[in-house]
């Protein structure tokens, strides 16, 4: 499921306007939990190296927008999976929260049990 551009942008001014960097995959379930399934084995991967190592990362010379840079290399950070819960509140789950789930044998994760593991949660108006 494609987050819509609105609920991107939400997210995306919240960094911006409160300065906070980190790394994150964002997802979104209109149900009351989260399919672990969805999250794609490279994620699942990716999201702890970039915690531990950061991010060297070289932009696409493919794309037909301008860029304004080459690449960028970016410190170890914080990583989350943002789960965006029926389009009202953004929870960030720590990575390692959600690898914790997964080695337990879980499948998901409810809303209120993101929401007791979350660092950050923003409710959208």
């Amino acid at each position: 499921m494609k987050i819509e551009a609105k609920y991107t942008t939400i997210l995306e001014q919240y960094f911006k306007n409160k300065v906070f960097y980190c790394y994150y995959e964002v997802k979104q379930t209109s149900t009351k939990s989260f399919q672990f399934s969805k999250i794609r084995k490279c994620q699942k991967e990716g999201m702890p190296a970039v915690e531990k190592s950061g991010l060297v990362w070289k932009f696409s010379d493919e794309t037909s927008r301008e860029k304004p840079i080459d690449g960028q290399s970016a410190p170890p950070l914080p990583t989350y999976l943002i789960i965006l819960f029926n389009k009202e509140e953004f929870c960030f789950v720590p990575q390692n929260e959600i690898a914790k789930l997964i080695k337990q044998g879980e499948v998901s994760i409810s809303r209120s049990k993101a929401e007791e593991l979350s660092d950050k949660i923003i409710k959208i108006k």
